[in-house]
């Protein structure tokens, strides 16, 4: 995986691997001089895109950026 997010959804404890796209990966890395940040956004693309729900669904362990794993939080 180049960009997306590594977690477990929830209600099944089944792990998930969600490629983003690179307008979802930019609204999920942004963060603005004061302090506003495009999550909800890219959940909401993410959502529309693929039918999967990230917020409340899913524990994020893992942002991939650029084939990197960075720790979520």
């Amino acid at each position: 995986m180049n960009n997306g997010i590594i977690g477990t959804h929830l209600a099944t404890n089944q792990p998930v691997e969600l490629e983003l796209t690179p307008q979802e990966m930019e609204l999920g890395l942004y963060v603005s001089v004061t302090g506003e940040e495009k999550w909800d956004t890219m959940c909401e693309l993410v959502l529309e895109r693929t039918g999967i729900e990230i917020i409340g669904q899913i524990e994020i362990d893992y942002m991939v950026v650029d084939g990197y794993k960075h720790v979520f939080h």
